[in-house]
């Protein structure tokens, strides 16, 4: 029995003593994301579209995580809609970013792992960059959706004739709490995984300009940045599409 079973098991234990039959479905649709991945990996490799690849699977991988939340149908569509356009805008900026910055592919760090290896692997790096990049702000803009939305459910089921300004007020109060703690979340992240890129630094004796221009450092930052623009953006829209929706229920209803 190998650690990572022993591991995913106790995972799956904590998970379902503390969140029931949610708990159950978020481990799952854990193993479904990553399934997912690896089927996406795949299919870049065999030389299908890139851009295709990453459409279907991101918008997939965010329908599972959504749904395995466990809320109610409203707060569900609410929270796909609004990570799927938030997906939208990001590829549009990452798309043009990656090009500019020409962080995509190996760096000069690697050149000792990869010294013998043949690189003509027919595969597009930017396009790649454009798929890691994107994949990399997913989980935090589902979380961030998912969070809004359920939020204002709960307020709306306690509150039901509460106006809709004043709902959206709120919603901007409670918004700016979740955006706070997931840019904290994502930032955390990227101290963790810089840990060992400062170290290395340290190691090599880098200089200030070496480090700043350093592919590494660059295309981590970038990460964390496109997660953060995400991240804010999921607010405004979520709140936009929950408004749209109440004026249109309170018409309805008139």
């Amino acid at each position: 029995m190998s650690v990572t079973f022993v591991l995913a098991l106790i995972l799956l234990v904590l998970m379902v003593v503390i969140g029931g039959k949610k708990g159950m479905g978020a481990f799952v649709s854990l193993w479904i994301n990553f399934i997912l991945l690896m089927g996406m990996l795949l299919l870049i490799s065999w030389g299908f579209s890139m851009f295709m690849v990453l459409l279907i699977g991101s918008s997939l991988v965010l329908l599972i995580t959504i749904y395995s939340a466990g809320a109610d149908e409203e707060t569900t569509m609410v929270s796909l809609k609004s990570s799927l356009i938030v997906m939208l805008i990001l590829i549009l900026v990452i798309i043009p970013v990656e090009h500019l910055n020409f962080v995509q592919g190996f760096t000069v760090e690697n050149s000792e792992e990869l010294e013998g290896l043949s690189l003509q692997i027919g595969l597009n790096f930017g396009q790649l960059g454009i798929a890691a990049a994107l994949l990399a702000t997913l989980g935090a803009i589902a979380e961030a959706s998912v969070a809004i939305t359920s939020g204002l459910s709960e307020i709306m089921e306690h509150h039901p004739d509460m106006e809709v300004n004043k709902l959206i007020r709120s919603g901007y109060q409670l918004g700016y709490q979740i955006i706070g703690t997931a840019l904290n979340t994502v930032l955390f992240g990227f101290m963790a995984d810089f840990l060992s890129l400062g170290i290395m630094f340290a190691k090599l004796n880098y200089g200030i300009g070496d480090i700043v221009n350093s592919k590494l450092l660059v295309s981590a930052i970038l990460s964390m940045l496109y997660a953060f623009f995400g991240v804010i953006m999921v607010l405004p829209i979520t709140l936009g599409l929950i408004k749209i929706h109440q004026l249109k229920v309170i018409n309805s209803e008139n």
